[in-house]
C-alpha cells in the first residue's frame, strides 16, 4: 500500500491498497486495479499533470505491459 505524505510530489491524497488478499477473487482484484488506474488517470488530467493525449499513451503502454505479464507462453526455450 502506498501512502501519500503531505508535501510530497505525489498528486493524489488517495490511499489505494492493491494487495490481493485471500478472500479476493482475481476478478475483484482486476476490477479494483482498473478502477484505481482510471481514478488516478482522471485525477492526473484534472490536476494538469498530464493531458488526455498523454493519458491515452500511458494507458496504451500499460495495456501492453499487462498483456506481456499475463502471457503464459514460455518466452525462452
Amino acid at each position: 500500500m502506498t501512502r501519500v505524505t503531505p508535501g510530497s510530489s505525489v498528486m493524489s491524497a488517495t490511499v489505494h491498497d492493491l494487495s490481493m488478499r485471500d478472500g479476493d477473487s482475481r476478478s475483484e482484484w482486476a476490477t479494483n486495479f482498473s478502477r484505481t488506474v482510471a481514478d488516478e488517470t482522471r485525477h492526473g488530467v484534472r490536476s494538469g499533470a498530464i493531458t488526455w493525449a498523454e493519458a491515452d499513451e500511458l494507458l496504451a503502454r500499460l495495456r501492453v505491459l499487462v498483456d506481456q505479464a499475463l502471457d503464459f507462453t514460455p518466452q525462452f526455450s
